[in-house]
């Protein structure tokens, strides 16, 4: 059996190819007492065989899905994903997913050291990156779906003005959402507002479903301030498509949902919300009711194969966010699992954010299909290499370890100089001797008076 004669580097092609991580698995061997390799042959067999075979089967893959959309207007989506939260990140991945298909065109990971160590910048310089990628390879992208991101939307305007920039609807309603629960709560007098808090983002929704230019959405989105106070015909149209009514059918008089009252102050706040002038500069972004929600749950993808509580090498932490995509596409196309009756099978589960129940669809379990034929290439990658794994790593051209050794700002100095700089709290030679601090080195604190 030639697995059997190639175990350990099949062994370790498992551990990475399943999202696991070498310690997990070497402590399961430990505890069931199973001999397996050492950490430092499988991270040598990553590096030198699973890691460029990795590689290799992406880019041929992502050519197929390229080639599936030549010479055809497409429209991506975008998002990005930090390996770990705030400003300490150190990788970023960007996503690039075809709109209709849900297919991943292409995954850009970048590490801070190759935006001066700046985090923040990390997001744009991937984006910038993975755009380019794709228009260097011929494909006709007529519009990108992004979230809200300022770098982003500035470099849309001053570099692809020929493209469509659009924002996730998804995005917008939430962030309309926040505002409306946050005015609604900052005061007691705006308790009111709280309640017609779902009401206002989905007609926001419903506006920018209905729209395809900025008076209609306009004409239609002002309409919540007379709604809210029980008016559902007023006297001018504020757009000359949108009409002077409400849209909706005749209401109940039986109403668990009190009206709001005119000039008071959860109304006028209401207003203002409405009325906002920066919102209103962001509505030709929302006209094609995009969203990016199949993207988000690509990111959960991400999370099984690079988990944010560990930190990887930059290619190891690139291998995994390529493998992530070749999962995503070979599954894609799953379908719904059906009932003996014909129907589709629905499983529900509980919203702690949201506070409310939801069903969704069950599909068909992932096949991994790909997997044989990526082991192949990993196999025939150690089988034609006659050097083997011990030979000097030459770092990749690209890599950003030859920026800098470290993501730290400053270069770190012996580690017996820092063992040295540690104050103990006691003399160990004379217990009963405590060493008086320089308190000019130490952090200030304010003594209580009592």
């Amino acid at each position: 059996n030639t697995y059997e004669l190639i175990g350990d580097l099949v062994f370790s092609a498992g551990i990475l190819l399943s999202g696991n991580n070498y310690q997990k698995i070497a402590d399961l061997a430990k505890f069931i007492r199973l001999p397996i390799l050492c950490n430092s042959t499988f991270l040598k067999i990553q590096r030198t065989y699973l890691v460029p075979s990795i590689d290799s089967f992406w880019v041929q893959s992502q050519d197929m899905v390229l080639q599936e959309f030549r010479d055809k207007e497409i429209v991506i989506l975008g998002d990005g994903r930090m390996d770990s939260p705030g400003h300490c990140a150190q990788f970023c991945s960007y996503t690039f997913m075809e709109y209709n298909t849900k297919k991943i065109l292409t995954i850009v990971t970048m590490d801070k050291r190759m935006t001066e160590k700046k985090s923040t910048n990390l997001e744009k310089a991937c984006f910038l990156k993975g755009l380019r990628q794709l228009l260097d390879k011929n494909m006709k992208v007529v519009e990108v779906v992004t979230d809200a991101h300022i770098q982003v939307e500035s470099l849309m305007k001053k570099e692809f003005s020929n493209i469509k920039h659009s924002f996730d609807i998804w995005h917008g309603a939430k962030n309309l959402g926040k505002k409306v629960v946050k005015v609604a709560q900052e005061q007691k007098a705006n308790k009111p507002l709280l309640e017609w808090s779902r009401d206002i983002v989905n007609h926001f929704w419903h506006c920018a479903d209905i729209s395809t230019t900025e008076q209609e959405f306009i004409g239609s989105w002002f309409w919540i301030m007379h709604h809210t106070v029980n008016k559902h015909q007023w006297m001018i149209a504020y757009s000359d498509t949108a009409g002077n009514e409400c849209k909706h059918g005749p209401l109940s008089s039986e109403r668990e949902k009190g009206w709001l009252t005119g000039a008071t102050p959860p109304h006028d706040a209401l207003i203002k919300i409405v009325m906002d002038k920066r919102f209103l500069r962001k509505i030709p972004y929302y006209l094609n009711c995009r969203s990016t929600a199949e993207l988000e749950n690509f990111q959960n993808v991400i999370l099984k194969y690079a988990s944010k509580r560990h930190s990887y090498g930059p290619s190891t932490y690139n291998a995994r966010n390529q493998l992530a995509a070749i999962d995503h596409n070979a599954h894609c196309e799953r379908k719904v699992v059906t009932n003996k009756d014909g129907t589709k099978r629905l499983q529900r589960y509980y919203s702690k954010k949201g506070g409310r129940w939801t069903a969704t669809e069950v599909k068909t379990p992932k096949q991994y299909i790909y997997i044989p034929e990526l082991m192949k290439h990993i196999i025939m990658k150690r089988l034609s290499d006659d050097i083997g794994m011990s030979r000097r790593v030459i770092l990749d051209p690209f890599d950003p370890r030859r920026l800098s050794a470290t993501i730290a700002p400053v270069p770190p100095p012996p580690t017996q100089d820092l063992m040295a700089a540690k104050i103990s709290r006691f003399n160990r030679e004379d217990l009963d001797r405590t060493i008086d601090y320089d308190f000019d080195q130490t952090i200030d604190y304010e003594w209580p008076t009592n």
